[in-house]
């Protein structure tokens, strides 16, 4: 701006000088043109009257002027008898121009006009003298030849005016451009304000006040959209599920953490990454170009052993027909396993509850048709009958007590002495452990939890009944209670006959059996072990297997001590008073 300040400044002073110049030299030479005239004639009447020779007059007249004069003298009938420049006897009769005739019948006369002889312009005046007319004359080229020498110095003039304008239109207009560029300085987006802001000019003040208003809504308007974006930053950056926004041309714009972590990748936003740079999952990519086609798309695609229910969307900018795309990654890992072992469960379900409900049913058909005659035979199929009807009532307890723990909300208000549990179990179980010669031994030191103490005595009764019947005959069983960092444990340890290495990562599972015919034998459901899991989960607890082989296993269980529900509910009542 300050650069075409001084150019226009510049270029008007220069115009306005030389416009200047030009009226000037103008008025000057025709002024000049006017007082030449004038001279001439004051001259030429006082060399007249001063009877002089013609050729007398002449150097008379330039002594007088500052100029060429030419004197001619021509007699009455317009014959030229004296001519100072040129040979009166080549010249034409005079008797027709203009300055004669005037000056016979006025006794003086001039006129202007261009000479054939001398091949310019020429400037004439004429007086009656004698018997003949006297004319004086110069051409005025040399008038102009004066004017002309005065030009070089108006140009010096000229050009000193132009330097001196420039010089100070260059001080005027930085002056007048300083306050304008203190005025940008401070109309920073970083600055709330600039009511600070003083000007030696007061045309300036409404542009500071305007500017003042619209830095103060521009600083609103911005402090909203930061807001707004640190907010949508915060919930996409703690999002669980991962999202990223591309545009139409599938450039990567945002992506937060957890789609990060899903894809195993990293991003810089000024690399301007395309999507198939950043994972080359063909399932994500046609996700994405289905989207961009049909508007929208889903499907669960796999990421690391990780299930995760994919939604794409495209979206459209606002008042633009510009638009992008919108991916986000829901992980449903869990839900898509805990599905999977529904259905392996209700499978399980029915082929456990199927298998005595057949033999039930079979057997009775035989006692209702009478098959079985004889007492004994009747005594032992329906012993058989009983049986497996005993077995299937186990099988839906187990069934009917891991729905419960399962759907049942965590209430943890018993104070449980986990050293008593073990010793009460003991008791229950020393019928079954002294028919199988099974030495049992508790030992530790009292640890006191809060918990379900039903749920922690079936875990024990679980623990010790299994660490019983897959023991050896004459084998040995040790409880041991304690605690450790900041938590309570316990630990089951048997001779019994261990479990295989293959078998050690699915024992917890649901209906899941080392050996089939054993757990059958020896009346089994499959359920204990994860009921077992259940009641550990439902405590907030940890649960670890070691086993050998023919040799034992080792089972340890730790458990937080919790707090009960009362007290939580005090507490909480405590805050907020």
């Amino acid at each position: 701006m300050q650069k075409k300040l001084y150019k226009v400044m510049t270029i008007l002073v220069s115009c306005t000088v030389l416009f200047f110049l030009l009226v000037a030299g103008s008025l000057g030479y025709s002024t000049y043109q006017r007082f030449t005239k004038n001279e001439l004639k004051s001259a030429a009447k006082l060399v007249a009257a001063g009877n002089n020779k013609p050729s007398e007059m002449a150097d008379i007249l330039e002594r007088s002027v500052e100029y060429d004069v030419r004197v001619t003298f021509i007699d009455a009938q317009g014959n030229v008898k004296y001519d100072s420049e040129a040979d009166p006897a080549k010249m034409e009769n005079h008797s027709d121009r203009e300055e004669f005739k005037e000056a016979t019948a006025k006794g003086e006369g001039e006129s202007t006009r261009f000479s054939k002889t001398l091949g310019y312009t020429t400037y004439y005046y004429a007086i009656k003298y004698d018997s003949g007319i006297l004319r004086f004359s110069t051409d005025k080229e040399n008038l102009a030849g004066v004017f002309l020498a005065v030009i070089p110095m108006l140009v010096v003039f000229a050009g000193g005016i132009i330097f001196i304008t420039t010089i100070i239109s260059i001080k005027l207009s930085e002056s007048m451009i300083k306050p304008i560029n203190s005025l940008v300085k401070q109309l920073d987006l970083r600055n709330e304000n600039i009511g600070q802001f003083e000007t030696p000019y007061e045309e300036l003040e409404p542009i500071i006040k305007n500017a003042d208003v619209l830095m103060g809504r521009i600083h609103k308007n911005m402090n909203k959209i930061k807001a707004e974006r640190e907010k949508i930053s915060l919930i996409t950056e703690n999002m669980v599920e991962g999202m990223i926004l591309l545009d139409e041309d599938m450039t990567v714009l945002s992506v937060n953490k957890s789609a990060l972590k899903i894809l195993g990748n990293s991003f810089d936003p000024t690399e301007h990454t395309k999507i198939d740079h950043m994972t080359n999952d063909q399932q994500i990519i046609g996700l994405l170009e289905e989207a961009k086609e049909s508007g929208a798309a889903k499907g669960i695609i796999t990421e690391k052993s990780r299930f995760y229910r994919t939604f794409a969307n495209k979206v459209y900018s606002e008042n633009t027909l510009d638009f992008g795309i919108i991916i986000f990654f829901v992980d449903v890992t869990e839900e898509i396993q805990s599905e999977q072992i529904r259905r392996d469960f209700s499978a399980n379900v029915s082929h456990e509850l199927k298998t005595p409900l057949t033999t039930i049913k079979g057997f009775g058909e035989l006692l209702e048709n009478g098959i079985f005659t004889k007492e004994e035979d009747v005594k032992k199929y329906g012993g058989m009958i009983y049986r497996e009807s005993e077995r299937l009532l186990y099988l839906i307890n187990d069934i009917i007590r891991l729905s419960q723990i399962e759907e049942q909300e965590h209430v943890l208000n018993d104070k449980i002495d986990l050293l008593k549990t073990a010793h009460d179990v003991e008791e229950i179980l020393r019928h079954k452990a002294d028919n199988r010669e099974v030495a049992m031994t508790i030992e530790g030191e009292p640890v006191q939890i809060y918990g379900n103490q039903s749920y922690i005595t079936e875990l024990f009764l679980n623990l010790m009944d299994n660490a019983i019947k897959y023991n050896h005959e004459g084998g040995s069983l040790k409880v041991t209670v304690g605690m450790e960092d900041g938590k309570a444990f316990a630990v089951f340890s048997d001779t019994g006959i261990g479990i295989s290495d293959e078998h050690q990562s699915r024992i917890f599972e649901r209906f899941y059996r080392v050996d089939k015919s054993r757990s059958k034998k020896i009346g089994g459901t499959g359920l204990g072990l994860s009921i077992v899991k259940h009641i550990v989960a439902y405590h907030s607890g940890e649960i670890s297997l070691e086993s050998e082989l023919e040799k034992g296993t080792t089972i340890t269980v730790k458990l937080p001590f919790n707090e009960p529900e009362t007290q939580q509910i005090e507490m909480n009542t405590d805050t907020e008073k």
